[in-house]
């Protein structure tokens, strides 16, 4: 899943949980490896409460939820009108922020050779780290799409 792959860039913040609610696909939620800090839920909705599979008429949007131990939460909104990469930017942009925030700033993900963190940004139609310096640009994502 996209938002457990942005996690573990961002340091896999202790304490937190992580909500995922939108449609279902054909395949089945990724699973995390190993012990991780964080459960993940996937539920569809149909803009009034959770309905089977089979009586979605169309796609909806999925809502990620990422709440911390102190009651904190940030929520992203990913539209269907939206493309992969400017679903992943927004997605690695908004939990960078919740995840700084909680973490009182700590500068992950890393800007190879610099103090201050990677910017996430849609460069060439790829969501990408991208330094805000130099320009400098590595895709969110590495190996499968989503």
């Amino acid at each position: 899943m996209w938002a457990e792959d942005i996690l573990r860039q961002l340091g896999d913040p202790p304490g937190h949980t992580l909500t995922v609610t939108g449609p279902v696909t054909d395949r089945e939620p990724e699973v995390p490896l190993g012990d991780t800090a964080f459960t993940s839920r996937l539920e569809i909705h149909d803009g009034e409460g959770p309905v089977e599979p089979s009586s979605a008429p169309h796609p909806c949007s999925v809502l990620v939820v990422l709440a911390f131990d102190d009651g904190s939460s940030i929520s992203v909104l990913l539209e269907p009108s939206m493309t992969e990469a400017e679903a992943v930017a927004l997605l690695a942009e908004q939990l960078q922020d919740g995840v700084l925030e909680h973490t009182g700033g700590a500068p992950l993900p890393p800007c190879p050779g610099h103090s201050h963190p990677a910017v996430a940004k849609v460069v060439d139609t790829v969501a990408s780290w991208t330094c805000p310096e130099n320009g400098r640009t590595r895709p969110i994502l590495t190996g499968s799409a989503g």
